[in-house]
């Protein structure tokens, strides 16, 4: 297998969260493609995750790519019946048996094998029908794909698929009408950007108690704070204050002593920690349901900064903000030009944010293309393609070892 794989070379691997009616996040499908980006998506797909597995599992490490979540891997026919299965973590991975293949008995047999094992099982967009039933006997979560369906459609196809045994994934779900839509119909997991689409009402306004969040916020940003501005900011906000000196004082930092104050904390870990773990706290205020979008916008942000890094910025922190701040549209449900005018950015963050523009602007595009599996687009960067890869999966171990702050 080894030499077969030689001539794919590396792979992109990105990932996309799998969500609980709750919003949390339970796991991620493991996406993958060569990093030839001029070239098509393998067509030997027994190579091809044969090629991710090696990545995320041998080489990259499957922790540091969906952290403590689990995986979602595409297994298909020749990875079944070779048993290869079997060299994956039982308790880390579901295996997602594409929808291509046929329940033949050594097909079914293998699906019993590992069912007996303790794996779980998933069907990938399944479609009911008497040949196809045969799998429902093994699988532990079926995914429908509800891109486009209309709601008759979607009452047939669970009435079908009513069965004790195994919990349904909606996937492919885009907007927030259609993840109401499938929990109601009794969809259990759910896959797509649909926390992530800005709700915008045009023309109202910012809520009060959200704007002086804002406010503080600016303050936290403002390039131009001192050092003992920042401190003096968070000092006086007592729940920000008393959050992150939590946080300073958790086994996860690891301090060799406790730290009581803000001044202390800054000096312990460093100023630019400090502005980042307020950032969030701030962000995360008041929104019960925000814990992928803040762990998106760490991701984002470390990866802005490598990108900028990577393009000769003198100053890689700027597009760190970019990336992290990407995501307060859809956290305040307001224009993002609206929310800017409230905090004292540099403009070319600004014009990176609304605009697009410049080399933040452009970093930010391709940071956005990369979570969705666009790698096409990542051309516009001029950058070696497993470069770019490599800083994605440095940003996301980053983000497993930041993110408990706000889990």
């Amino acid at each position: 297998m080894n030499s077969s794989l030689a001539q794919y070379g590396d792979v992109f691997v990105g990932r996309q969260p799998i969500l609980s009616p709750t919003m949390k996040t339970i796991g991620y499908e493991v996406l993958y493609r060569n990093c030839e980006i001029g070239q098509a998506i393998f067509t030997d797909e027994s190579v091809a995750t044969a090629t991710v597995l090696l990545n995320t599992y041998l080489d990259i490490g499957l922790e540091h790519v969906v952290g403590s979540h689990l995986a979602f891997l595409n297994i298909p026919k020749q990875f079944l019946l070779g048993h290869y299965c079997e060299a994956l973590p039982k308790n880390r991975v579901v295996l997602e048996i594409l929808e291509n293949i046929a329940p033949t008995p050594q097909i079914l047999e293998a699906l019993a094998s590992l069912s007996k094992q303790g794996y779980t099982i998933a069907l990938d967009d399944f479609v009911y029908t008497d040949r196809s039933k045969a799998f429902l006997e093994f699988a532990d979560i079926v995914k429908v794909d509800v891109l486009g369906k209309s709601a008759q459609q979607l009452e047939q196809e669970v009435a079908q698929l009513q069965h004790s045994r195994f919990r349904l994934l909606a996937e492919k779900v885009e907007t927030k009408e259609m993840y109401e839509r499938c929990k109601q119909l009794g969809f259990y997991y759910f896959q797509g950007y649909f926390f992530f689409r800005p709700d915008i009402v045009r023309g109202k306004g910012i809520p009060a108690n959200r704007v002086a969040l804002l406010e503080l916020l600016g303050k936290i940003q403002d390039p131009s704070i001192p050092f003992k501005g920042l401190v003096e900011h968070i000092r006086n906000d007592l729940s920000l204050s008393y959050k992150v000196l939590r946080y300073v004082n958790s086994a996860y930092v690891g301090l060799p002593r406790q730290v009581n104050s803000i001044d202390h904390a800054a000096c312990m870990v460093g100023i630019d920690r400090i502005r980042t773990w307020a950032t969030l706290i701030i962000m995360a205020s008041g929104h019960t349901q925000a814990t992928e979008i803040l762990v998106i916008a760490l991701v984002r942000a470390k990866m802005c900064e490598g990108l900028g890094t990577r393009l000769g910025s003198p100053t890689p922190e700027k597009f760190f903000t970019t990336g992290l701040l990407s995501v307060l549209e859809v956290l305040y449900h307001s224009p993002m030009a609206d929310i800017l005018a409230k905090l004292p950015l540099p403009d070319d963050i600004i014009g990176a944010l609304i605009e697009g523009t410049g080399d933040m602007g452009l970093a930010l595009s391709c940071v956005k293309a990369y979570e969705e599996g666009e790698w096409m687009e990542l051309k516009h960067l001029q950058l070696d393609p497993s470069t770019i890869r490599d800083i994605y999966l440095d940003s996301i171990e980053w983000a497993n070892h930041f993110s408990p702050m706000i889990s």
